[in-house]
């Protein structure tokens, strides 16, 4: 994952942070953080079922 990206979803699933805290602090909408972190564990989930 791109750094930014990596560090959004570490935020949302191990830290507990809101999507909304999220995306304020990366400066996005909440919709790309939606986005981002949806499409983030989709490439997760490629990477682990290889």
């Amino acid at each position: 994952l791109e750094e930014d990206r990596a560090a959004a979803v570490r935020g949302a699933y191990l830290n507990g942070e809101s999507y909304a805290e999220l995306a304020e602090r990366f400066k996005v909408p909440l919709n790309t953080m939606r986005t981002w972190l949806r499409r983030s564990l989709l490439k997760l989930r490629e990477c682990l079922e290889r």
